[in-house]
């Protein structure tokens, strides 16, 4: 199985913030930093991960995966 991977672009569209806001959210240490891989410089999100799911709960979002990118 291949996972996708959303980049900042990909996560902002999908919801609906600044990609500026997106970058300051991996920047960060503690509870609000969104789940992130680095590829180099490179920022990619798994949003079918465990961990990105509980921050979204964490946030007040409960969505299924699937649902996020029909």
């Amino acid at each position: 199985m291949t996972k996708k991977f959303l980049t900042v672009k990909d996560l902002a569209a999908l919801f609906n913030l600044k990609e500026s806001w997106i970058y300051d959210r991996t920047a960060r240490n503690g509870p609000e930093i969104i789940p992130h891989v680095k590829f180099g410089r490179q920022v990619r999100f798994d949003i079918e991960s465990d961990e990105f799911q509980a921050w979204l709960k964490s946030q007040g979002v409960i969505a299924e995966p699937r649902a996020l990118t029909a």
